[in-house]
Parts: C-alpha cells; structure tokens; sequence
C-alpha cells in the first residue's frame, strides 16, 4: 500500500514497473475476503465505483488518505450558491468551519483549487459537513464519504446530495445562514 502523495505515486509505478506487477491507482478504499484483496475506485470519471481485485502477487495500490487537518465543521460552498460566496464564507468563520469546494466551483474560478473535495481534489472526514449549494454527483461525494453528520441546504429536492445527507433542508441559498 502506498500513500496518495505525489511521491508515493512516483515510487509506487516505479517499483509496480521493477516487479512487473500491477497497481491501482486512487483507492478509496480496500476490502478482502479472507484471501483476496480488492481495492475500490472511482472510475468513468467518477459516475461509478469499480471493485478490482489484483491479477499479480503481491497486489499493489496506492490509497488516497483523508486531510486530518480540517476542523471539526467543513462547510463545502457549490456551484449552486455561486452568488453567495461572500455570506456563506463569513458564516462559515462565524462557526469555527473550514470553507471547502466543489470542482465545478473550482473549475469556474469562484474558490481556490486548494479546497476542492473529491475525486480530484481532497478527501476529507470532518465530524459534520455542511453541503450548501452542492448537487451531489459522485465525484464529490467520493471524497466527503468519510464524513460524519452531514447536512445538505439545496432548492431542488431531487438533488443527489439528500441521498447522502443526514439531514437535507430545502431553501434558497440567501435564506440559509441567517
């Protein structure tokens, strides 16, 4: 097993290579039967999650970690409360969370690459998460999975998130942090 650092994805390919054996990349996870070891991944960019157990021995893979180094509350701003960054980041400070972000925030420049959750981001374990504005595609939740309580604010009652939240509250963004 290797770690999800960029040197340990160098190493591990490089060893894997030496010993001509396979490797998976970017487990989330590993299971076994008593005697196989199967390593679970996202795949197809991230719509689905593979189970692929090793051809050769000894089976290699390297595992992404969560960032411990988050408090205890991480409130994760999407792309659907995109005009209300400024308000959410203030109630956000306001309960002692860290501010974290969807790729699609991300990608549209609205938050810094360095707080994206997901299968291209962090992954990250906070005893409460705090979707707002998230749609829930299996991209992002991949790397908030570990979470504990997690509470999902979104107007459309239909969105992915609620099937992963502990609790959902349907609102409009402009009405969630009061």
């Amino acid at each position: 097993m290797w770690g999800s650092d960029s040197i340990s994805k160098r190493l591990s390919s490089q060893v894997a290579s030496a010993l001509d054996i396979g490797l998976c990349a970017d487990c989330t996870s590993l299971e076994t039967d008593g005697e196989t070891l199967f390593m679970i991944r996202p795949a197809l960019s991230g719509s689905v999650t593979a189970r692929i157990k090793s051809l050769t021995k000894p089976a290699m893979a390297t595992v992404r970690t969560t960032n411990n180094d988050t408090k205890d509350i991480i409130l994760c701003i999407g792309y659907g409360a995109k005009d209300h960054i400024s308000k959410l980041k203030a109630f956000a400070e306001s309960i002692g969370a860290d501010v974290a972000a969807t790729r699609k925030a991300v990608d549209n420049s609205l938050m810094p690459y360095s707080s994206q959750v997901g299968l291209t981001g962090k992954m990250v374990a906070s005893p409460i998460y705090i979707a707002v504005g998230v749609s829930g595609a299996v991209h992002h939740t991949v790397g908030m999975e570990q979470s504990g309580t997690v509470i999902a604010i979104n107007p459309d009652k239909n969105a992915p998130i609620f099937d992963y939240a502990d609790f959902g509250i349907l609102s409009k963004y402009e009405n969630c942090c009061n």
